[in-house]
Order: structure tokens, then sequence, then C-alpha cells
């Protein structure tokens, strides 16, 4: 009896090893983090216009493109080759410019042959009969309106008389030919921009 207690004991003691080696835990896993690092942000350097670069952003011919009712206008002293003298020089000009709805009133037939790429002479000469030196706000066309100065030399070399009729400033070319002022004294950075109902100079 007294030889089996030991035994007994030491048979104990390998069965509380070997089960806890059996009961060994799975490691456990520990999951890294991922840190995203965030883009660095672009920064954006804004350009800085030169003077130069502002007075074009402002320009009379700038005007002329972003007036609704002036585009077909603008569109035409870009097919004129115009607009660098509208936009770079200084000027200042006053521009006489017929409305959309004006050229729209030209015959198909009269508007062809001015457009025509092989007429791009004729059609500078017209456009510039609607653009005089100087700049004459609408204050300035009703005083002269009123005495016996009241004509303007064109850059196309004809002549543009001032006249008021009823409560309308009406304008005058060399034909004859009247076109009614509309919307007027847009300013630009070389000059300002009257919108009148009639293409002028039209042979």
């Amino acid at each position: 009896m007294n030889v089996l207690k030991p035994l007994l004991s030491i048979c104990i003691i390998a069965s509380i090893t070997l089960a806890c080696k059996n009961d060994t835990k799975e490691p456990v896993k520990i999951e890294e983090d991922v840190v995203k690092t965030a883009p660095e942000k672009v920064k954006k350097v804004k350009k800085e216009l030169t003077v130069a670069e502002k007075e074009q952003l402002n320009s009379v011919m700038s005007k002329l493109m972003v007036t609704d009712e002036t585009k077909n206008f603008a569109s035409a002293l870009v097919s004129s080759g115009l607009t660098d003298m509208l936009s770079k020089n200084k000027g200042p000009y006053t521009v006489f410019a017929p409305s959309n709805t004006a050229f729209d009133s030209i015959t198909n037939e009269k508007r062809r042959k001015i457009l025509d790429p092989k007429n791009k002479e004729t059609l500078s000469n017209l456009l510039k009969n609607h653009i005089v030196e100087g700049e004459v706000d609408s204050s300035t066309l009703l005083q002269k309106s009123k005495g016996n100065s009241n004509t303007f030399k064109t850059l196309g070399g004809s002549t543009l008389t001032i006249k008021k009729q009823a409560s309308d400033l009406v304008i005058v070319d060399a034909n004859g030919a009247k076109a009614v002022l509309g919307k007027s004294d847009i300013n630009g950075s070389n000059g300002l921009v009257h919108v009148i109902d009639k293409v002028l100079s039209l042979n």
C-alpha cells in the first residue's frame, strides 16, 4: 500500500502535465491597423495676371463677346481679324454694335456675301464703320445731337451723324440709313459699347 501511494502521486502529476501541454491556446492574431496616409494636398498657385492681361480681360472686345445682344457682331469681328485691335490696343474706342436681331434682319444673300472669307477686307471695313476713336458716352451723344457738331469719323473712313428724334437717339450713316441707340455705356478698359438696332454702311 505504501508503494502504491507514491506511484499514484506520480501518475496524477504526469496526467496534469500532459493535460497542460494539450491545452495550449492558439496564439492570438493581432491585426495591425493599416494607416492610410492622406495624399498631400496639392497647392494650386494662382497666376498673378499682368496689367496688360487684366486690361484685355476687361477690353471692349471682351464686353462684346459676353454681352448677349452683340455676340453676332463679336463673331464678325473675329472673322474680320479685328479682335487684337479691340482687345490689345489702348484706344479708347466707341463701338456702335448692331444687335443680333439687326444681323438677322440682313437678307441671306447679303449676309453670305459680307461673311464670305474672300470678302474679309470688305467685312473689316464694314465693321470699322461702326467704330470711332475716343470714348463717347450716351450723355455726350445727347449733347452733340442738339448742336451742329454732331458727326463722327469712323475707323473705316465714313461718317456717323447723331440726331435726336422724339425720345430716341438716332445714328445715321453716310447713306442715310438710321439706327436707334439701345443699351448704352457698356464700359471696357479701352472704350465703351453702344448697342444699335441696325447694321450700318451696307451697300
